[in-house]
């Protein structure tokens, strides 16, 4: 039996198996693009991905080297990229004891930091090979990158450090891969937020509302779309970093 044809012009998104990233892989798949949605643990959206023709890959990317195993993946299954969408996330509170802290600071910088440089790195000529006049990365921070919240410090420093690094490479890849950064607000609140804490951010946000995922559907979109962007940092919040 031969293998599969390899991907062309693929979308890549981490973190797929949930939420912002699963919208994205169903949008993509939707306008008729290939999609590898890469996942830490499988999930029923990740079955739902399969079933409609993404290609699914595991990896942990907490694990210091398992942004270099994801990129072998993805060269095993495509010959090019159209696009590299950093979705993965790691969100906590900073733990009390500064023992637990550096574990999460550990953590935060291998999904958001170390991961996304291996693969920005090992994907650039994948992303070159895409016959399209521009590829894309994008880097999906948080509006937290540029005003922290001290209760979230190591969170926010390695958002911070992904928006930074998203900046080097737009510099490093360019004139062919454009590399640009969105910024999402309050667009999902979590499960475990309270009613108080989600009436006290909508409060605080100029629009006064829960953004949905759609909102950073359409701004990935737009940036996919415009061949003369890259270094752009996009907020997609609403209007809650004003307040």
């Amino acid at each position: 039996m031969s293998a599969a044809p390899r991907l062309e012009n693929a979308v890549v998104i981490t973190g797929a198996g949930r939420r912002v990233g699963f919208h994205l892989a169903e949008r993509m798949l939707a306008s008729g693009r290939p999609v590898i949605a890469h996942y830490r643990t499988r999930t029923e959206e990740i079955e739902r991905l399969g079933a409609a023709g993404a290609v699914c890959l595991q990896a942990d990317l907490a694990d210091p080297d398992g942004g270099l195993r994801l990129a072998d993946a993805i060269r095993n299954v495509a010959v090019s990229l159209r696009a590299l969408i950093h979705n993965a996330s790691a969100f906590e509170k900073t733990a009390p004891s500064t023992t637990d802290a550096l574990r999460q600071m550990d953590a935060f910088y291998a999904v958001h930091l170390r991961a996304p440089f291996a693969l920005n790195r090992d994907l650039a000529p994948l992303l070159r090979a895409c016959p399209e006049p521009r590829s894309d990365i994008l880097h999906i921070t948080d509006i937290y990158a540029d005003n922290p919240n001290p209760l979230f410090d190591a969170y926010c420093a390695t958002k911070a450090g992904l928006q930074n690094l998203a900046l080097a490479f737009a510099k490093g890849l360019a004139p062919k891969v454009k590399v640009n950064v969105v910024q999402p607000g309050p667009i999902l609140f979590k499960e475990w937020h309270s009613p108080e804490a989600r009436k006290q951010v909508l409060s605080e946000t100029l629009l006064g509302e829960e953004g949905g995922v759609e909102a950073i559907g359409i701004a990935v979109e737009a940036i996919l779309q415009n061949p003369y962007q890259t270094g752009a940092v996009i907020p997609v919040d609403g209007g809650r970093r004003l307040a």
